[in-house]
């Protein structure tokens, strides 16, 4: 017994001491936002993060419509149903909501582990399509001329920077060293989801490749992206998506999008949080091409360059098949689609030719690509046109 009093006061010395050296660590280093990512990560039992985040954040609301649209339901809704291999892919991979929009009318949809049509869940990297969206907006508007601009016009603090333009970030192909990592606590990715001040980080890093000639996919573009957006319109992200996105759309619920911190800047690569009919909404608007009630919200030329590949080369040396203005971009069954989409399997997928759209929100996907593109995108489609005979 006194042998294993002594292992046991050991072991929690040795923990203790653990903790302690973690924590000067932290101090000393000045990495302070270590303490928020592992409050909310490995202290709550967990490696990541959650689609949930957006409770832990400083959040500032996207405005619904006044009239919100409400989605027809199909007739055949009743008998359209998930076969027992679909349910079980679902499951597996902790699917929270699946959604089928057919011909403008929901066919089918499902929620898991009590979520529900009204559950705000982060959409991660589809938050990208939205800024590409918020953009076009702004051409639109008038408030930007040009893609080709230099983004040192937007952003004086980006005043030493004479290489970079819009379109760079829109295609990801900036040579800024913004590394992409997310299993890297000291990366850009977790510096800036539990840090506090994401204008400061930008700034940390510096161009060290060849800008606009190769695809190279970083969450700080997007966060780029933002700002910009920010600083042509004079409004918050999130009051320029009221106005340019959610209420258009007819959203029938507020959405929140979280901030770095109080009153500060939008986490505009991710953190966007909403349900997934409106969700849906935002999938419809580019179904019929950026267009709402007749109303033009972006450029046709825009959301023709927006939604393809954008001329540039892979990493590989290939020439770009998979990436618009942070819009994903493949095939299905010989038919071109786009997407958007988030890092646990967060989709709005897009296929204009057959009229579909399907929303899937969940915790994870298998870790499989083709072509760049993760595999359960084919099987989300597969199991949608399997239920509606498509």
């Amino acid at each position: 017994m006194d042998r294993l009093k002594k292992i046991l006061i050991r072991t929690l010395g040795a923990i203790i001491g653990l903790l302690v050296v973690v924590v000067l660590f932290i101090l000393i280093s000045g990495n302070h936002y270590m303490f928020f990512m592992l409050r909310h990560t490995i202290l709550e039992g967990r490696m990541g993060p959650t689609i949930d985040e957006h409770v832990y954040y400083d959040n500032r609301t996207v405005e619904a419509a006044d009239k919100p649209f409400e989605w027809p339901i199909s007739g055949s809704y009743s008998e359209n149903m998930l076969t027992a291999e679909a349910e079980a892919y679902h499951k597996k991979y902790e699917t929270k909501a699946y959604v089928v929009i057919h011909r403008g009318e929901i066919q089918y949809e499902k929620y898991w582990d009590g979520y529900s049509d009204t559950s705000k869940t982060n959409s991660w990297s589809m938050a990208k399509s939205i800024c590409s969206h918020l953009i076009g907006c702004a051409i639109q508007d008038g408030l930007i001329s040009d893609i080709d601009q230099k983004i040192n016009t937007f952003l004086p603090e980006f005043k030493d920077d004479t290489i970079t333009t819009l379109r760079h970030v829109l295609t990801q192909s900036t040579g800024y060293d913004w590394y992409e990592s997310y299993q890297n606590p000291f990366g850009f990715t977790a510096r800036s989801l539990y840090g506090n001040d994401t204008r400061k980080l930008l700034k940390r890093y510096s161009i060290v490749d060849a800008t606009g000639t190769t695809f190279n996919y970083k969450s700080a573009n997007s966060q780029l992206l933002g700002l910009i957006i920010s600083s042509v319109t004079g409004k918050t992200l999130s009051e320029y998506a009221s106005e340019k996105l959610w209420k258009p759309i007819g959203a029938e619920q507020d959405a929140l999008w979280s901030l770095d911190h109080e009153g500060g800047d939008e986490l505009s690569y991710c953190c966007f949080n909403t349900n997934a009919r409106d969700y849906a909404k935002f999938g419809y608007l580019y179904l019929n091409k950026g267009i709402v009630n007749g109303d033009t919200l972006i450029p046709n030329w825009y959301y023709e360059e927006a939604t393809k590949p954008s001329p540039i080369s892979l990493k590989t040396g290939g020439p770009n098949d998979r990436y618009g203005f942070q819009w994903w971009c493949t095939e299905y069954e010989g038919e071109k689609f786009f997407y958007a989409h988030g890092i646990d399997g967060q989709y709005i997928l897009i296929l204009p030719q057959s009229d579909l759209i399907v929303v899937r929100l969940g915790q994870t996907r298998p870790k499989i690509y083709d072509k760049g593109h993760p595999i359960d995108i084919y099987e989300y489609l597969r199991m949608a046109k399997n239920m509606i005979s498509l």
